[in-house]
C-alpha cells in the first residue's frame, strides 16, 4: 500500500509540474506592463540625490514633477519618492504595440523648497518592443536613453536597481 502511495504522489508531480513552462523566479506574477524604470538625479560635485526630503537637496519632491510628452503631469503615488527616486512607467498596456519604434520623453520640473521652478530636465527613451519566449513577457530591442539630450545607455537594465543621471 505504501509503495502505491509512492508511486500515485510521483505521477501526480509529473503531470502538474512536468508541463509548466520553463520560467525563472524573476517572471512569475510581473509582467513587463507592471515593471517600472527606476532612476535618481544625483549632482555631479556632491554625488548626492538632488531632490528629496534632505538638508542638501535644493529641490523639493513635493514640489517637482514630471511631465509626459503630451503634456500630462505624471501624478502617481510614489513618482517622485522623498530619497529623490523617480519611477516611469514606460509600457502602456493597451496602447504600445510590438515590433514598432516607441518613443517617451518626459519633463522634470525641478521646484526649490520655495515652490519657484528652477529648471527642467528631460529623459527620453527610443526602444522597440519585442515578445520573448520567457513567461510570455516582453522584451526591449534597440533600447537608448537620453538625458538632458546625452545618450546615457543603450540597454534596458532590468536588473540593476535605479540608474544614476547626474546633473
Amino acid at each position: 500500500m505504501k509503495n502505491l502511495f509512492y508511486i500515485y504522489s510521483s505521477l501526480l508531480l509529473l503531470i502538474f509540474y512536468g508541463c509548466c513552462p520553463d520560467c525563472d523566479s524573476n517572471c512569475q506574477g510581473n509582467t513587463t506592463f507592471d515593471t517600472l524604470f527606476n532612476c535618481i538625479v544625483y549632482g555631479k560635485s556632491t554625488n548626492k540625490t538632488i531632490i528629496g526630503h534632505c538638508l542638501e537637496c535644493p529641490y523639493s519632491e513635493i514640489g517637482s514633477v514630471l511631465i509626459a510628452q503630451n503634456g500630462d503631469t505624471i501624478r502617481t503615488e510614489g513618482t517622485i519618492n522623498s530619497g529623490g527616486g523617480i519611477k516611469i512607467q514606460l509600457i502602456k498596456k493597451g496602447k504600445d504595440s510590438t515590433d514598432y519604434p516607441i518613443h517617451r520623453e518626459y519633463f522634470l520640473h525641478l521646484v526649490d523648497f520655495n515652490g519657484i521652478e528652477r529648471d527642467v530636465d528631460t529623459i527620453q527613451f527610443d526602444f522597440t518592443l519585442i515578445k520573448s519566449n520567457i513567461c510570455l513577457q516582453y522584451d526591449f530591442k534597440n533600447f537608448r536613453c537620453f538625458y538632458n539630450d546625452s545618450l546615457y545607455f543603450t540597454s534596458y537594465p532590468w536588473n540593476s536597481g535605479k540608474v544614476r543621471f547626474y546633473k
